[in-house]
Order: C-alpha cells, then sequence, then structure tokens
C-alpha cells in the first residue's frame, strides 16, 4: 500500500464533501456558485485518479492493488462525512 495514495484518496474525499450542498453550507456559508463547485469537484477527480495511477503502480500485482484502493475507498468516504458532520457540530451554538 501507498500512504500517498491514501492521502491522496482522503483529500479527494474531502474535496468532494466541501463541493457538495451540505458541504457549501457548511464550510462556505453557501458561498460557493456553481462554476466553483464544479471546479472544486473537477479537482477532487483528478486527486482521485492519481491516487489510483499512485497505487496501481506500487509493488505488488496490480488486479490487487485495484481492489486495495476500492476497499480503502469505503473509510475515506466515512471519515470525510463524519468530518463534515463533525465541523457543522461545532459551528452550532
Amino acid at each position: 500500500m501507498n500512504w500517498i495514495s491514501v492521502l491522496c484518496g482522503q483529500s479527494a474525499m474531502l474535496m468532494f464533501v466541501a463541493a457538495s450542498h451540505r458541504g457549501n453550507r457548511v464550510f462556505w456559508h453557501d458561498r460557493l456558485t456553481a462554476a466553483r463547485r464544479r471546479i472544486l469537484k473537477s479537482c477532487a477527480a483528478a486527486v482521485l485518479l492519481l491516487s489510483l495511477a499512485l497505487q496501481t503502480l506500487s509493488d505488488g500485482t496490480v488486479i490487487l492493488n485495484m481492489i486495495e484502493w476500492i476497499l480503502l475507498a469505503s473509510p475515506e468516504i466515512m471519515v470525510a462525512t463524519l468530518a463534515c458532520s463533525l465541523w457543522e457540530r461545532s459551528a452550532r451554538p
């Protein structure tokens, strides 16, 4: 497993969350326009592809590396969603 790949994947998931409707409300206080949200989502997709490329190029069999990358996506999504929820909770009085 390549740790840089994991960090890129987590960063991409956090960018996807920040570009969502809820993330726009929580992190940006509804200041992101639709065009800026699309740009942020495009950047997140590019970083996610970089994560996939780094994972497939790491040591071991390509098929096993792809399976490992897919299995790591689920915890990354949960951590990003949890970070959004905690940020929202801490912003409330």
